[in-house]
């Protein structure tokens, strides 16, 4: 399904995988988690074994990312509270009215009678949209702090994602959103309650867009001011999310 223009309205997105619709959270909502708390939900929610070297793969090869992921989310101790809650509140954010809870086998969402779920089979799509409507990947991966048997182990072979125990390194301080927010109330002469009531994917594409723009007008004046052998600048009108 192509969301592009879903994405860019800032509308609400069905996933008939799971029948319910998530929703965009602007900056101003995401304020209210705060940013360490929303990339770090993020973060554990994209749990993948791709980064594990060949030789750790191994003991894991029968677990899909999912399993893994619930195995994780289900271990009793203080500090996986925090990251339980930190999905917990994204989960929540991007579908309002729900309440997850994690189970064995799935992530349930619940809201009065309705109970609907993430699985094996449809968490993959999710995380994809996930991924788009949350900005995760342009917003920078943080740390995430695992602890318990299975999280630890798992910790233990992360070395290219820094997943650290908790006590081992405080969190870094988170200032994605409010900064670009700032850059581009202040590029485009707007108010800044303007732009914080975007989308992250609409943070990012103007900002993408604006420094396209920049780089092209700035090339264009260096050559009429008799500038020689520029490197082309690109087209500012170029697809940027393909």
């Amino acid at each position: 399904m192509n969301i592009d223009l879903a994405l860019m309205t800032g509308i609400d997105i069905p996933f008939p995988q799971a029948g319910i619709t998530l929703h965009q959270p602007t900056i101003k909502e995401i304020a209210f988690l705060g940013e360490e708390t929303f990339f770090s939900g993020c973060e554990i929610l994209n749990f993948s074994k791709d980064i594990l070297e060949e030789k750790d793969k191994v003991s894991l090869e029968n677990k899909s990312d999912f399993d893994i992921l619930i195995a994780i989310l289900r271990e009793r101790n203080a500090v996986m509270q925090k990251n339980r809650n930190c999905v917990k509140l994204v989960l929540e954010l991007i579908l309002p009215g729900y309440e997850a809870e994690f189970n064995e086998f799935s992530i349930d969402l619940k809201k009065e009678d309705e109970v609907h779920s993430l699985t094996n089979d449809n968490f993959v799509q999710f995380k994809q949209i996930l991924n788009s409507i949350s900005a995760y990947k342009k917003g920078g991966e943080q740390d995430y702090n695992p602890s318990g048997k299975m999280a630890k182990e798992i910790a233990d072979k992360f070395k290219k994602r820094k997943l650290k125990l908790a006590e081992e390194k405080p969190p870094q301080k988170l200032d994605i959103f409010a900064r670009y927010s700032s850059i581009m109330a202040t590029g485009l002469s707007l108010d800044i309650h303007q732009v914080i009531n975007w989308t992250p994917y609409q943070l990012f594409d103007q900002y993408e867009r604006l420094m396209l723009k920049i780089a092209y007008d700035t090339n264009i004046k260096a050559k009429l001011a008799g500038a020689k052998d520029l490197k082309e600048a690109e087209d500012w009108m170029k697809d940027i999310h393909s």
